[in-house]
């Protein structure tokens, strides 16, 4: 048997979803931000052995957490303070202080 459609439509769908984020956020965020946090939300589903709603569940994840950086006066001083010169990993960190700052302040 071939491949599955679906799940061969998966990183397509990913790599649309990064582009209309990149534009719709062109204003507050680096396209890299964007595609960083894309790529950090599309990993765990990656492997899903049901992939139809992987596209939709990452887009939903992405929104949050971008939304979430854009209310920071500065969303890229996570990123500049904390950076461990590996790629992807500031960016990781910084949702992850940004979401244990709001799960705090709740």
């Amino acid at each position: 048997m071939g491949a599955n459609t679906a799940e061969a439509a998966v990183p397509d769908a990913i790599q649309e979803l990064s582009d209309r984020l990149t534009t719709s956020y062109a204003d507050l965020l680096t396209a890299a931000i964007v595609r960083d946090v894309v790529r950090d939300s599309y990993r765990p589903l990656s492997n899903a052995r049901i992939p139809t709603y992987v596209p939709i569940l990452v887009e939903h994840n992405c929104r949050t957490k971008l939304r979430q950086l854009t209310r920071r006066p500065d969303p890229t001083v996570l990123v500049r303070e904390h950076s461990d010169g590996v790629r992807g990993h500031s960016i990781t960190r910084a949702c992850r202080r940004v979401r244990i700052a709001l799960t705090r302040s709740a």
